[in-house]
C-alpha cells in the first residue's frame, strides 16, 4: 500500500512540474508592453550617466587649465602659451557623449577664467573654473 502511495505521490509532482511549465498568454502581453519599459529606463540611465561622466571631465580640465594657466602667468619668463590647446588636450579622448566643446579663456590682472559650453540634443553644459593669479613675492617683500 506504501508503495502505490509513493507511486501515486510521484504521478502528481510530475504533473504539478508539466503545468508550471506553461505561460499563460496574457503574461507574454504584458511583458510586451513593460519590455519597452525596462528598455528605456536603461537608456535613460546609460545617458545619464553618460552625461555625468562629460561634466566631470570637462569641469576637472578646465580647473587644471585654469590653475596651470595662473601659475604660468605668474612667470613671466615662461614665453606664450596657448591654454585653450592645454584644455583640447586634457579632454581629448576621454569624453563619450559631447565630443563638441566650445572653450574661452580670459586673463584678467588678478584671475583667470576657463569657459567650456559642450551640447548634444537637449543636454547641455556650462563649466567656468576661475584661478586667482597669486603673487607671494611681492606679499613677502612688503612684509620685509
Amino acid at each position: 500500500m506504501a508503495y502505490i502511495n509513493c507511486i501515486c505521490e510521484k504521478e502528481k509532482r510530475t504533473k504539478d512540474s508539466m503545468r508550471k511549465k506553461y505561460v499563460k498568454g496574457s503574461a507574454v502581453v504584458e511583458m510586451s508592453y513593460i519590455m519597452p519599459l525596462f528598455l528605456l529606463l536603461f537608456l535613460f540611465i546609460t545617458y545619464t550617466v553618460f552625461y555625468y561622466h562629460d561634466k566631470l571631465v570637462l569641469n576637472g580640465a578646465a580647473a587644471e587649465t585654469a590653475v596651470l594657466g595662473a601659475q604660468l602667468e605668474r612667470r613671466k619668463e615662461t614665453g606664450d602659451y596657448d591654454l585653450e590647446e592645454i584644455f583640447k588636450e586634457r579632454i581629448k579622448g576621454k569624453l563619450i557623449y559631447m565630443t563638441d566643446v566650445e572653450i574661452s579663456v580670459q586673463r584678467d590682472e588678478d584671475e583667470i577664467t576657463v569657459s567650456a559650453a559642450a551640447r548634444k540634443s537637449v543636454m547641455k553644459l556650462d563649466i567656468c573654473q576661475k584661478a586667482a593669479i597669486a603673487e607671494p613675492e611681492e606679499k613677502i617683500r612688503w612684509l620685509t
